[in-house]
């Protein structure tokens, strides 16, 4: 699965509209989710919520959590710590998890927060991977993140950046829009976009999605990076958020014929 499943994608609409503006055209196909835009005779592609600008290599670390964090840190980039658990977990992986007091598991892979649980107890972490048909996990102490934001970043410029507000399910907050969480478009300090941009650089890729959470004791720290740029639930948070999604949207474009 290249991005979450949405029945009616707004994405689709917003590239068919800002092609329009821009003389490029636009086909569709694969219930539109392969889309070609063409302009002369220069052709780029979508599908799903990925766009051609990123190379083939660094979309792959970023879809990857164990290998996002690892470039991550060595790059000196503070970033939530996720190791990489396979079905049958290894006495390495079980030493690692017994010096963590909460656990928090999610498929290696995996969007949106689905698949996410949280354990009070390592015994119980291992026997619901093992017993599970996902062939590898990214398994995380448990952070108490009070703030988690996204910036949106193209080629080192920030184009959007929104605070999550959360919802609690199963006693694990939540920060993920399509979970229930709430959008609240902010000015990302200095730090922030600063961070972003690092972690951007850091991976080789030049759009993407950054989440950065914010601890109790104040420490930031890179959650996440998408190369996928959805923003289904942002846009229908508002008629304002929409016309944003559009114009962010319409600038990717650009770029992408420039």
């Amino acid at each position: 699965m290249l991005g979450e499943y949405v029945a009616d994608r707004w994405i689709v609409r917003m590239l068919r509209e800002q092609a329009g503006q821009r003389g490029i055209a636009f086909s569709s196909w694969s219930g539109d989710w392969l889309i070609e835009l063409q302009k002369a005779d220069s052709i780029h592609r979508v599908i799903g919520y990925r766009f051609d600008l990123n190379d083939s290599v660094a979309a792959a670390i970023s879809q990857d959590k164990v290998a996002t964090y690892t470039v991550l840190t060595n790059n000196t980039i503070p970033a939530v710590p996720h190791q990489l658990v396979r079905t049958k977990v290894s006495l390495t992986n079980r030493e690692v998890m017994k010096g963590w007091k909460d656990i928090v598991i999610k498929p290696l892979d995996g969007t949106s927060g689905h698949g996410v649980k949280l354990f009070h107890d390592t015994d119980e972490a291992i026997r619901a991977i093992e017993s599970s048909t996902i062939q590898a996990w990214a398994a995380a102490p448990f952070v108490d993140i009070q703030r988690e934001v996204r910036i949106i970043v193209l080629d080192g410029t920030p184009l959007l950046a929104y605070e999550k507000r959360p919802v609690t399910i199963n006693g694990l907050k939540m920060f993920n829009l399509g979970l229930g969480a709430t959008p609240v478009t902010i000015a990302a300090s200095g730090v922030l976009i600063d961070l972003a941009r690092r972690a951007q650089t850091a991976l080789g890729l030049r759009l993407s999605a950054i989440d950065i959470c914010e601890t109790a004791d104040g420490k930031l720290q890179v959650l996440e990076v998408n190369d996928a740029i959805m923003m289904e639930h942002y846009a229908r948070a508002s008629a304002e958020n929409k016309n944003r999604a559009g114009t962010i949207y319409g600038t990717i474009l650009a770029t992408m014929f420039e």
